[in-house]
């Protein structure tokens, strides 16, 4: 079942997400706020700390929530952009999910689809957190027994590794 907003009022007010600003509460979830720590592939530098930063045309660039949370045993949480972003066409690409037992900054996987240069802005609101409660805890939570890469991550974060999805820096080479 998705958590209601009274539920996220009081998870908010106990620690699980911080910092917590009752104002971004929705009925059914809570709006997350972009950081300023951005990691970009095709910039040089590729890592920065700015309040604000440009996304061009086709570019894509991880960027972090300012809101570190702490998420229960038995909840877990779809990260959602707001649809006003997705309809100048900001995209949050790929990894939405946010497991049981996760702890930190959420990394974000922007992209820009449209065809006008657009300003992400430290504050700004970017995402909404939905919240859905599990039949029953886990075994093992995320973090728990050496489980969880990300866990306790602060600002945008890089893969752990690149090795199950590998770089091809040349003609790859077609077997016979």
């Amino acid at each position: 079942m998705i958590k209601p907003d009274h539920w996220i009022r009081e998870f908010g007010s106990k620690g699980g997400i911080y910092p917590f600003n009752p104002e971004q509460i929705n009925p059914a979830s809570y709006d997350v706020t972009v950081g300023n720590h951005w990691i970009c592939p095709t910039r040089d530098p590729e890592e920065l700390v700015s309040d604000s930063i440009v996304l061009f045309p086709g570019e894509v660039i991880l960027a972090t929530t300012q809101e570190y949370i702490k998420m229960p045993r038995d909840v877990v949480c779809d990260l959602k952009l707001k649809s006003s972003l997705g309809r100048l066409w900001l995209n949050h690409s790929l990894s939405g999910w946010i497991d049981c037992g996760f702890e930190g900054q959420v990394t974000l996987e922007l992209q820009n689809l449209g065809p006008y240069p657009r300003e992400l802005v430290k504050g700004m609101r970017v995402a909404q957190l939905v919240f859905l409660g599990m039949e029953a805890p886990p075994e093992k939570a995320y973090g728990e027994g050496g489980r969880g890469h990300y866990q306790g991550q602060s600002g945008a974060t890089k893969a752990w590794s690149d090795d199950f999805f590998p770089k091809v820096l040349g003609p790859k080479k077609v077997p016979a």
